[in-house]
Formats: C-alpha cells, sequence, structure tokens
C-alpha cells in the first residue's frame, strides 16, 4: 500500500485486487479493482487494456490502418526517438512537472501533484517515458504506474498547444502515437501483461471525450469494467471528508461548475484529446 499525506488525513492508496497493510491512515482509496471491497464505497472504473502476450505482430494487426501509418511515419520519416527516463532522478521528474504544468496552464488544469509522483517514484513504481524529435526537444511525455502486471496512465503532456504551426502539431500527433506504441513494446518485453490507458468514456454525450476514445480505439484492445473504491478507517477521516463534500455540495452556482467540470476531459486525457484532434 502506498501511503500519501494531505493536509489533514494519510491516505493509503491500493492497486488493483492487491491488500492494504496495517500502515495507519485515515482511509484507503482502491484502484481499479476486480470486484467491490466490502463495506466500502465504490463507482465503475471503464479502462481500455491492450494484452501484451500478443505478439507485436498481433499487436499492429488489431490497430487501426492510421494509427500504424503514423507510428511508422513518426519512426522512419520524422525518425523521433523515444527514452525511458530514470525516475530515481528528481531532475527528472522536475523536467515533467515543469512540461505538464505550461501544459495544464494552457487547459486551466490543476497542476501536477508533485509530492504523490515523488512517493511512487519513491516507491519504484513510476516510469516516465518521452519523444523527441532529430533535434532532442521532448514532443511529448508520458507518466505511468508499474504493478500488478501492467502498466497504467497516469498523465500525458505534450507541446501541442504551445505551436500554432498545423503541421507541427500533427507531428506532435505521430510522435505521441509512437510513443505510445514503444512503451507498450518495451513493456511487453519487460513480461507486464497488460497496457492500460488509464481510463475510458462509457458515455455518449461528451464529443470530447469520445474523441479521446477514438483515439484509444485505434490501437485495439478490450474495454474493460473495474471498481474504484473507498473505506473510511478513523473518524477524523470521516468527519474531514463528510465536511468537504458537504462543502462541495454547497458551494454556489454548483450546477453551472458541474456542467463546466463535465465539459472538461479528465487531465491525464488532455494530450490525448490534443493527440485526437491532430491528423
Amino acid at each position: 500500500m502506498h501511503v500519501f499525506k494531505s493536509r489533514f488525513l494519510l491516505r493509503g492508496e491500493v492497486w488493483y485486487d492487491g491488500e492494504p497493510d496495517d500502515s495507519a491512515v485515515d482511509w484507503v482509496v482502491y484502484h481499479q479493482r476486480s470486484s467491490p471491497v466490502p463495506r466500502a464505497r465504490w463507482k465503475y472504473f471503464y479502462t481500455l487494456l491492450i494484452d501484451l502476450s500478443q505478439s507485436p505482430e498481433a499487436l499492429l494487426g488489431q490497430m487501426s490502418s492510421s494509427t500504424v501509418y503514423k507510428i511508422r511515419r513518426a519512426r522512419d520519416k520524422e525518425q523521433v526517438v523515444c527514452q525511458c527516463y530514470d525516475t530515481t532522478q528528481a531532475s527528472v521528474i522536475d523536467e515533467f512537472e515543469q512540461q505538464y504544468n505550461r501544459f495544464a496552464a494552457q487547459k486551466s488544469l490543476p497542476p501536477l501533484d508533485r509530492m504523490e509522483l515523488d512517493q511512487l517514484a519513491n516507491a519504484g513504481v513510476l516510469e516516465i517515458s518521452v519523444a523527441k524529435d532529430l533535434d532532442s526537444r521532448p514532443l511529448v511525455y508520458h507518466a505511468y504506474y508499474r504493478g500488478g502486471g501492467r502498466s497504467r496512465l497516469l498523465h500525458s503532456a505534450s507541446r501541442y498547444r504551445e505551436l500554432d504551426d498545423a503541421s507541427a502539431r500533427n507531428a506532435i500527433g505521430r510522435a505521441n502515437r509512437y510513443l505510445f506504441w514503444w512503451d507498450m513494446q518495451r513493456h511487453r518485453e519487460q513480461g507486464l501483461s497488460f497496457f492500460d490507458f488509464g481510463g475510458w468514456y462509457p458515455e455518449k454525450t461528451n464529443e470530447a471525450l469520445l474523441d479521446v476514445n477514438r483515439f484509444k480505439e485505434g490501437f485495439g484492445g478490450r474495454v474493460a469494467r473495474e471498481y474504484d473504491c473507498e473505506e473510511i478507517r478513523t473518524l477524523k477521516g470521516w468527519i474531514v471528508l463528510t465536511a468537504a463534500g458537504l462543502l462541495n455540495n454547497s458551494a454556489p452556482r454548483r450546477g453551472a461548475a458541474r456542467k463546466a467540470r463535465d465539459a472538461e476531459p479528465p487531465s491525464r486525457f488532455s494530450a490525448l484529446l490534443d493527440s485526437a484532434k491532430s491528423r
């Protein structure tokens, strides 16, 4: 179990079907379980999984022709270079944080939770990869949680919105697809079972998130329905979380705020949305 300290509480996080340990935490968040945790609050979590037990040829065979073309063009013609960073180096997370926060500010999203990333890096479960152009300029970054036989996308950030030129934006979209393919191949060779895109929009009303779905569909795979759960363990946790929920529910203009929130893709989808727009 990973333990994170917020302003008032200690939060434990458990991924997939792992079990929490005896750490003294106020509440436990369970990510993407195969079934709900007894006596815990839960909600569905949908994601797209790629089965990495397949051969590279089989993986390419389930992709759309457009996705395969863009991967090969980025690799062969544009000579995009992909690299996996050493996340034990603070400078690596500094670089990712700077790019992500520029990207987030352009989309009016919250900045990166640096403390969380540092704790995941210290636990040895964080991976950051980058795609660069021929001049070694970073184009797009991916951050993953690695555990339970999966690589799970946490964040994706790119220079897409820093550029006005359409051809340059399209090149970033191709580099993003190639970086996903490069990541999948590396994770497959390292013995991971699944590549997890970190979410899937199950409704039909938000066109922006449907664009993200279409981007992911280009890689094949299958949609999985899992469970996110929360278990409050202490009275302090119950008081703080209940108060926070009441404050959120009583905030002025909450209906308008909710509509604005629903119209904005989650931050981990944002670079994917930019890539979905590129051609």
